[in-house]
């Protein structure tokens, strides 16, 4: 462990100097990737099932993931730190115990890794920030805790942008994360290594955050699922921002708008893995939160579609690649008997849900906490607006970014930067336009893969439903992935 953390500080002093000189790498490694073993690429429940029958034991698992990290992440640099000796260990207590008829969850001897915003026992925990490279914790986000409980192996951290702000992943301690489908592109932010090292194979199973579209615009980027929870239920004591110690476990529930949450290869490691996550939380948020209400719908072609895919404001539009490829989701479904609404909105505009998200937002860096009854009151009225909206429909299926995964970005401030969709040059923060609608109203909002653009760059769909409704949006996913198709590995990475 001495001798690994020797080399990765090594290796981030590299990356730092390169990040100097060119704020990270932006061009694109023309290196094909070394071949992946199809098991790499399997759901967590597969994985999961093939260790308690006996196909594979979990540290031989956990080299496989480790031998594929070290075939091909120099070209990615998703998994940031690892702890391999720790993880064999426990991999080697996992199958004993297993061998023994002891199972510890429904993860039992599952290895995975978790966005770098999360403390970790015994990694590094530096959401980015130089001031923290050396932070080792000595004990683990709750989050991190429920997943260890139920079996997990957390054996690596994933990389981020400094402080999990903005839409692509660098930072001057770890570098640039690219994305498999195409390393000249990001592959999102801030859950960028989450999301590319499922695309990738490195990982099973990911613990990401979201604060203006964290997890879901990465899953987006990289063609994998991703789920943002109803705001409360999961714990997020032990994530950084707000810097480790700043504010106590009780006081966490006051923080607005951001939620941890599970990205994966397929809808059904969502569900179970956000069960995990919203287990009792030992008072450490309000008990008197409601439960997960059952999905709506018993058979998948009884749900009733809102489709929002295009707005009458010019300043909303999205890329005619990626509203292509939507629109052609939109049709499977209406082919397989849903009836789907394309003209369906609530009654809120876009501009609306930004501008209270940027107000609160704003307050809360500035550290107004709690923040202002007066953004408390708008954000009643916006829940009350979308659950009237729900009493007529049962999801909402919106975009997720105006565009596809975008060429690094690096070298401008974020406020100077652009983006083009459709030939017109627009404000690179248009990526909030469609993900903050569910930050502000607390709603839970689950990303599915539903295609590839002409140019080969994945496409996910954002499906939004009411509040404690999360296992309505998770079944939905599953539903529409048995039509569109689910997750694909990115070009060249099979045997």
């Amino acid at each position: 462990m001495a001798l690994y953390r020797k080399a990765l500080q090594v290796s981030a002093l590299f990356l730092l100097i390169g990040f100097l000189i060119g704020c990270g790498k932006t061009g694109s490694d023309s290196r094909a990737p070394r071949r992946v073993d199809p098991l790499l690429f399997k759901s967590a429940s597969e994985l999961t099932g093939a260790m308690r029958r006996g196909e594979i034991s979990s540290l031989d698992l956990l080299n496989r993931y480790i031998e594929n990290i070290q075939a091909n992440n120099d070209r990615i640099n998703a998994v940031v730190a690892m702890d391999v000796t720790s993880a064999r260990a426990r991999a080697a207590e996992a199958d004993r115990a297993l061998a023994a008829g002891q199972i510890w969850g429904p993860l039992h001897g599952l290895p995975m890794t978790v966005k770098d915003v999360f403390e970790v026992a015994g990694m590094p925990a530096t959401s980015g920030d130089p001031k923290l490279k050396n932070y080792i914790p000595q004990q683990n986000a709750i989050a991190v805790q429920r997943l260890i409980d139920a079996g997990a192996i957390i054996f690596g951290k994933t990389n981020i942008p400094y402080h999990a702000r903005d839409f692509q992943s660098y930072n001057p301690v770890y570098g640039t994360t690219h994305n498999p489908w195409d390393l000249s592109r990001t592959p999102g932010g801030s859950s960028g290594g989450s999301a590319a090292a499922l695309a990738a194979g490195f990982t099973p199973l990911e613990l990401g955050s979201d604060l203006g579209g964290s997890i879901r615009v990465p899953s987006n980027f990289c063609g994998v699922f991703g789920h943002k929870p109803t705001f409360g239920l999961v714990p997020r004591y032990g994530h950084i921002p707000p810097m480790p110690g700043r504010v106590p476990p009780e006081s966490m529930h006051l923080i607005p708008l951001f939620v941890a949450g599970p990205l994966a290869r397929s809808a059904d490691d969502l569900e179970m893995a956000l069960e995990i996550l919203m287990s009792p939380d030992r008072g450490l948020q309000s008990d008197s939160r409601p439960e997960l209400l059952p999905p709506r719908k018993q058979r998948f072609k009884e749900y009733r579609v809102a489709v929002w895919f295009k707005d009458s404001d010019i300043g909303n539009e999205i890329d005619a690649g990626v509203l292509a490829v939507l629109q052609k989701a939109a049709e499977k479904l209406r082919a397989a008997g849903l009836k789907i609404d394309e003209q369906a909105r609530p009654d809120i505009h876009l501009w609306e849900s930004l501008r209270l998200w940027t107000n609160i937002r704003d307050d809360m860096m500035a550290g107004a906490i709690p923040i202002w009854e007066g953004h408390v009151e708008k954000q009643k009225k916006q829940q009350a607006q979308w659950a009237a909206f729900f009493e007529r429909f049962d999801v909402l299926l919106a975009p997720v970014s105006p565009t596809a995964a975008f060429e690094h970005k690096h070298r401008l401030p974020i406020t100077s930067r652009r983006l083009t969709i459709n030939g017109r040059s627009k404000h690179y923060f248009v990526n909030l336009t469609w993900t903050v609608m569910a930050i502000v109203a607390g709603l839970p909002a689950t990303v599915a893969p539903v295609g590839l653009t002409e140019s080969g760059l994945p496409v996910g769909v954002q499906i939004i439903g009411d509040r404690f409704e999360d296992r309505t949006t998770i079944d939905f996913a599953r539903g529409l992935s048995e039509i569109v198709g689910g997750f694909e590995a990115p070009p060249g990475y099979l045997k």
